[in-house]
């Protein structure tokens, strides 16, 4: 939760900032989708944001189309959902990109593996399905599309029964293969833990991610630079108008923190691994 929150403030600030530091900007609009009342709350004080459920009000299903809310929200949030959507997971992909504003982005985190292999789908046929109970265990019954009848059991949930019902394995390469393949522009995974901001990544397993529609530093001035609702009146400078070099000097921290993850992501490549065993390639510091 707080790396999504830490991922949250580098998308509309280009820095970290923790939660409580955020300024009030009703013009910043956020989805979430299933958000821990933790950080859901807070938000909904600070932004035009609208947390979203998949069982309850207010409902939404990213398997649905919504072309009334299409390119309507900055950001949009999600802990530990997209394991439980119903395949093709491409699908609820495509809708949040479709939900986001040009310059929109999509922080998640979500189970994946380190491997470089493909998603692993555990009902891969579901179609018209029912969770059921059979001698105390919960059974999945579902007909395919050819009409046939399938069976499985040893079902795996994550804090409850039917919604949350695991349908995948994410490989992380593959996860983001599927958001690169459906228009996201970069996806960038958190690497490195932010002591200041509380974050402690467990190993390289289930690395937070953001999912960019729109290039870094491509965030209007309305969001990337919010305005408190309360401004105190200052007089006006007397001759230096400073504005403009201030965005100037904002616009090329973002784009260097996006130059420094782009080669974080590059110094973890196997190949360069492979390389440096043989004194070739470049080097990372």
């Amino acid at each position: 939760m707080r790396s999504l929150i830490h991922l949250l403030s580098i998308g509309l600030f280009g820095e970290a900032r923790a939660l409580p530091d955020f300024p009030v900007n009703r013009k910043v609009k956020g989805l979430g989708l299933s958000d821990a009342n933790c950080y859901a709350i807070p938000l909904a004080k600070k932004f035009d944001y609208t947390n979203s459920y998949f069982d309850r009000e207010p409902f939404l299903d990213l398997t649905a189309v919504h072309t009334e809310l299409y390119g309507s929200y900055d950001f949009i949030l999600s802990s530990d959902v997209f394991e439980h959507v119903a395949p093709p997971v491409e699908r609820a992909f495509e809708e949040a990109f479709s939900l986001l504003k040009p310059h929109g982005f999509l922080c998640i985190t979500v189970p994946s593996s380190p491997a470089d292999e493909p998603t692993v789908e555990y009902y891969p046929h579901l179609h018209e399905y029912s969770i059921i109970q059979l001698s105390g265990e919960n059974i999945l019954v579902n007909r395919r599309k050819d009409r046939s009848l399938e069976i499985h059991q040893n079902l795996e949930f994550h804090g409850g029964i039917s919604a949350t019902l695991v349908m995948r394995a994410f490989s992380r390469k593959d996860l983001a293969r599927k958001l690169l393949g459906v228009g996201f522009r970069a996806v960038d995974f958190q690497t490195e833990n932010v002591k200041h901001c509380g974050v402690q990544l467990d190993g390289d397993w289930s690395w937070p991610l953001v999912a960019r529609k729109g290039s870094f530093s491509s965030m209007p001035a309305a969001v990337a630079e919010p305005e408190f609702e309360t401004t105190p009146e200052v007089p006006p400078a007397p001759s230096l108008d400073l504005k403009g070099v201030d965005r100037e000097r904002a616009a090329m921290e973002r784009r260097i923190l996006a130059l420094e993850s782009q080669l974080r992501i590059m110094a973890d490549s196997r190949w360069l691994k492979l390389g440096r065993r043989f004194g070739i390639g470049p080097k990372f510091s």
